[in-house]
């Protein structure tokens, strides 16, 4: 048995604007930063093998904060990194609209093939970050992996975990510092135990 926490990180100005991050650096604003405090608050009391952050620095800011009540060292793991948006990143959907009519919705309809001018789709995503939780599961069962990530890198995990066809994968909603955690039985199955929790935030979304 092996136990994943998937945090998405807390919020950003760019998240709050509506503009799409990718693989931009945007670093957590102030709100992102006591939202990461607060998931830390509500994670303090498991039992936790591993803290595992993608490279941007909004992931590792709210893996930090998880950390430090652990005492655990946060370790980089760039598969984990958010989808690359290419020619999208920086713009808001009004913005991407006007300049590309009806690919958004595509993106929506079909994210496994859908792939952004210079970026990447779901399906070369989804490749990544299922890689690296194959690596996780090959260090051996009975661990609990805290992994600290993205609205669409989480989504896509979600679905390999499950089995789940990947142009289903924007049927899963990851709010900004939200938990969802899953239990894998290794050559079995995998439990979603819960998905989007977002109480300990308080309101704070």
């Amino acid at each position: 048995m092996i136990t994943f926490y998937f945090i998405r990180h807390g919020r950003t100005t760019w998240n709050h604007s509506g503009r799409y991050q990718g693989i931009t650096d945007v670093p957590l604003n102030e709100v992102g930063r006591q939202q990461a405090n607060l998931v830390a608050e509500r994670l303090k009391d498991i039992t936790v093998d591993n803290i595992i952050s993608s490279d941007l620095s909004r992931a590792i800011e709210t893996a930090e904060a998880i950390a430090k009540p652990h005492n655990k060292k946060v370790q980089i793991v760039k598969d984990f990194q958010e989808l690359n948006f290419g020619d999208w990143e920086g713009l808001t959907f009004e913005e991407i609209e006007n300049k590309w009519p009806g690919m958004i919705d595509e993106m929506y309809r079909h994210p496994a093939t859908l792939r952004v001018s210079s970026g990447e789709s779901f399906g070369d995503l989804q490749k990544r970050t299922m890689k690296a939780i194959e690596n996780l599961i090959h260090e051996g069962e009975n661990k609990t992996h805290v992994i600290i990530s993205h609205g669409a890198a989480i989504r896509t995990m979600i679905c390999g975990l499950l089995d789940i066809p990947l142009d289903r994968a924007w049927n899963f909603s990851v709010g900004n510092a939200s938990i969802t955690c899953m239990t894998h039985y290794v050559g079995d199955r995998t439990i979603l135990n819960f998905q989007n929790s977002t109480d300990h935030l308080h309101g704070l979304i």
